[in-house]
């Protein structure tokens, strides 16, 4: 079972962005910049036992954690590190091989820290 390829999906949804901001009002800057730590420090420590779970192809953690990631960042409005832990967390309970899921783990870290460095970017933008 491949996971699908969701480059092309942004890596923000803009509308959940902007539904964060009008909660924040006039300190959404800080309200966002609380969110995005908290998902850090969350999210952070997950990837080592990801990497762990994969290489010791225990799909029940590695589901787990994948969920738990996808959940948090769609939350958030990470959309394709969302979309991409959804197709790794199905992937788990499917076919994929050990191989499969240590890639998609070191997939997820990185795409993760693109993702953190793209609200950065939109929090600085809304910030001026």
């Amino acid at each position: 079972m491949p996971v699908p390829d969701f480059s092309n999906s942004p890596l923000i949804d803009k509308e959940q962005f902007e539904m964060l901001v009008s909660t924040g009002e006039d300190d959404a800057v800080s309200l966002i910049n609380e969110l995005l730590g908290l998902f850090v420090a969350e999210a952070d420590p997950k990837f080592l036992d990801m990497r762990k779970a994969a290489s010791e192809l225990d799909r029940y953690k590695f589901n787990r954690l994948a969920h738990a990631l996808a959940g948090a960042s769609a939350n958030l409005g990470c959309l394709r590190l969302s979309q991409v832990c959804r197709a790794y967390e199905h992937g788990a309970k499917a076919d994929l091989t050990m191989d499969e899921l240590v890639a998609g783990a070191l997939a997820i870290e990185a795409l993760y820290r693109i993702s953190v460095e793209a609200m950065q970017a939109e929090i600085a933008k809304i910030g001026k």
